[in-house]
């Protein structure tokens, strides 16, 4: 991710009350897909924003972090320079660092007395508990990605198969909370996604020569590409309706008649019944009828093993 850019999209953000997505890209010279995945990136950072709908509407960033185009409160330079600090703490990046300590020493100059207050956002993609390894492989995948460097991964999939395979880092990604790394796959002879998460090992290799590939063109509905997807409808209990909504996202989760009804597109793996039942009574599968005598029957089973 062009790092610059994003940067400079939130301070356009901050500066105006709103701004489209089309001008944006004319503005950065980038497609508006891409701008749509710098938006995703800020708020994952924590960045308040939301969509204006209608001929004058566009992306909007809270009041709260609405400022002048010169200058902002104490509160607002703490709130941007721990979002930035937070996304570089995950993949570092030398221009992301320059930009924070820039405005670090912007806030020094301009409010002398007062402290940078750190630490009050942070996003970890990894596990909890060894975050310290977690963290190790990112920077190793980023160190790849950036120099053109080989590697040799140990990898698990998502059906338990454990494979060691080369590929060639080129961009590192954070989507729905997770990291991943885009890479192409010798063994396979493809690019594909591998979840940082899967890698067991990783050791460097030798220097790739890097093919012409855009971050616009990266194909984020990857799962359906190895996986047939089903449309499935849900009925919400109360007692998992904050699990299901950071699940299947909260716009796909609504009130109807007194109930919770929710519908997704998903991959139809054995992933995603053990998914489902791992909130027990309180998710319950409307539709496909499929997916339900899935359900049963590895309930059914479960019960006779007890």
């Amino acid at each position: 991710m062009k790092y610059e850019i994003m940067i400079a999209i939130l301070f356009e953000l901050l500066s105006k009350r709103c701004v489209s997505a089309s001008y944006l890209a004319e503005k950065y010279e980038v497609s508006k897909r891409s701008i749509y995945r710098y938006i995703n990136s800020l708020e994952l950072a924590g960045v308040p924003l939301y969509t204006i709908r209608g001929n004058n509407g566009g992306i909007a960033i809270m009041d709260t972090y609405k400022i002048s185009s010169t200058f902002m409160t104490v509160s607002e330079f703490d709130q941007v320079i721990n979002a930035l600090t937070a996304i570089n703490d995950g993949v570092e990046n030398q221009k992301l660092s320059a930009a924070i300590l820039k405005l670090k020493a912007v806030k020094k100059n301009e409010y002398s007395g007062f402290d940078i207050k750190s630490g009050n956002l942070v996003i970890d993609g990894g596990p909890w508990g060894d975050t310290v390894g977690y963290k190790s492989k990112l920077k190793v995948l980023q160190k790849c990605a950036d120099e053109c460097l080989q590697l040799s991964i140990k990898y698990h999939d998502r059906n338990g198969s454990v494979t060691e395979r080369v590929i060639d880092p080129y961009i590192i990604v954070f989507k729905q909370g997770l990291w991943y790394v885009y890479a192409f796959c010798h063994l396979r002879n493809e690019f594909r996604f591998f979840k940082t998460g899967r890698i067991e090992s990783a050791k460097i290799l030798s220097e790739f020569k890097r093919q012409d590939i855009s971050e616009k063109n990266l194909p984020f509905d990857f799962w359906h590409n190895n996986v047939e997807s089903v449309e499935v409808g849900f009925e919400v209990g109360k007692e998992v309706l904050s699990d299901v909504e950071e699940w299947l996202g909260i716009e796909n989760v609504e009130e109807i008649g007194g109930k919770f009804k929710a519908t997704a597109k998903l991959p139809n793996d054995d992933g995603l019944v053990s998914k489902i039942m791992s909130y027990g009574s309180g998710l319950k599968v409307l539709y496909p009828t499929e997916l339900k005598n899935k359900i049963k029957k590895v309930a059914n089973e479960i019960l006779k093993s007890y």
